[in-house]
């Protein structure tokens, strides 16, 4: 090399090194991006993402994590859809199957269901609808079911000498009983905003009343009718009527409900089991008069709603079968056992083997919990899940409906009218096969 060249050669080098390039030895991880709920319990969040981290390292990958929250699931997707930014893979909820289906955007993954009931036993009958298409195929797989279930102040309803309602009206009633009694002012804890608590726990109300916005074959039919007049009488007469809800509760956000009952400003709220697992983190001392029952049936059974995390991966990933690997494996036997325990119930498998462990033995509650979901229904019941249905529900419609009357004062009649127009235009410009 003459000199020139060599001197040459050596500015080169100084540069690339004053400048941080990469040399092959240090060269970035290949990334994947992985989409999350972040749940109201932290422990099971970590253990997640602590099963994706070694899974990561196992395939010398960089995991990039986002969270996403209960309110703004669907909000966080669309935009994603928008702007050409998915992620690999991702957690959907009841209704993104069949929303994101219907946009073209999720991968067949039959095949990874198959193994994984191979694996795992059985899906639960429940749980099908939302992630199995109509013509059979899986284009997602299910996660864990996040059972909405009563929670009760057993100390509470024992002064009033109320017990624990079986029924719609028997909840209704137990609580103008406490109120009536003076021992709690408002001991209902319900709310109709725009969250998974409040469209959720509607669909449970609606199903088991009989009520329905379309038929067993999937299409529209009106909603103008005394089934959903007695629906939406009793949600909004719980607050205009019988006065035993928090004036404030319709403006409460997801957690909302979950603050009043830890703190006792309420004695009956409908949630997940997050709230019973601070009283356990925490050992709170209205642990012991706390517990978790199934929610009640109406005149036509128990029909309840459901929310069913699942996974998916989309056909915008540039690495597809990594995508599927990740899955298979925090949904093997061991790494999904890991994050169920860290739970404290709030996470409900839908794969029979794993319901089958002794975990869910613990208590009554426990054993609540695990219940549930064999009476879950989902949107569009008695139909399919559709992607009109399900932008029934992303939409809030079912809420607004609610909020029509008990915020902004108008008739049952004039609200059912502006609901059945939105679900009618829904159903005009969305699938509903």
């Amino acid at each position: 090399m003459t000199p020139p060249v060599r001197a040459l050669t050596i500015v080169l080098a100084a540069l690339l090194l004053l400048g941080g390039a990469t040399t092959p030895a240090s060269a970035q991880k290949p990334k994947i991006r992985v989409w999350l709920l972040r749940t109201y319990v932290p422990d099971a969040n970590r253990a997640l993402e602590d099963s994706i981290k070694r899974w990561a390292v196992s395939k010398n990958l960089d995991p990039v994590i986002e969270y996403f929250t209960f309110d703004d699931i669907e909000t966080k997707y669309v935009a994603a859809i928008e702007t050409n930014a998915l992620p690999d893979v991702g957690q959907l909820q009841t209704i993104g199957p069949a929303r994101y289906r219907g946009m073209g955007k999720l991968t067949d993954l039959t095949d990874l269901a198959n193994e994984l009931v191979k694996a795992n036993g059985p899906m639960l009958e429940s749980a099908l609808p939302v992630v199995r298409a109509p013509d059979g195929r899986f284009h997602a797989v299910p996660f864990n079911y996040i059972t909405d279930v009563q929670f009760i102040r057993t100390d509470i309803f024992r002064r009033a000498g109320v017990r624990i309602p079986t029924t719609w009206e028997e909840v209704r009633e137990a609580n103008r009983v406490i109120k009536a009694k003076g021992v709690m002012e408002y001991p209902l804890g319900q709310s109709w905003n725009r969250s998974a608590d409040g469209y959720g726990v509607f669909q449970a109300l609606l199903y088991s009343y009989g009520g329905g916005w379309a038929d067993e074959q999937g299409n529209y039919k009106s909603i103008v009718n005394d089934t959903w007049r007695t629906v939406v009488r009793w949600a909004s007469e719980i607050y205009l009527t019988d006065k035993t809800v928090p004036p404030d509760a319709m403006s409460w956000t997801g957690f909302g409900n979950n603050e009043a009952f830890l703190t006792g400003k309420i004695a009956f709220t409908f949630n997940g089991p997050s709230i019973y697992y601070v009283l356990e983190k925490e050992n709170r001392p209205i642990l012991k008069d706390t517990v978790m029952a199934v929610k009640p049936a109406g005149p036509a059974g128990r029909n309840h709603d459901v929310f069913l995390l699942s996974w998916t991966v989309f056909n915008t990933s540039k690495q597809p079968e990594l995508a599927r690997d990740l899955i298979r494996f925090v949904m093997s036997s061991d790494e999904a056992k890991k994050y169920m325990h860290a739970s404290s119930g709030q996470m409900v498998p839908a794969f029979e083997r794993l319901r089958a462990d002794p975990y869910w033995q613990k208590n009554e509650s426990y054993r609540a919990v695990l219940e549930a979901p064999k009476y879950a229904r989902t949107p569009g019941w008695p139909g399919p899940l559709t992607a009109a249905a399900a932008e029934v529900v992303a939409t809030n419609v079912l809420t607004d409906l609610c909020a029509r009357v008990i915020v902004d004062g108008w008739d049952i009649e004039r609200a059912l009218a502006e609901a059945d127009q939105r679900i009618r235009d829904i159903y005009a410009n969305v699938p509903s096969r």
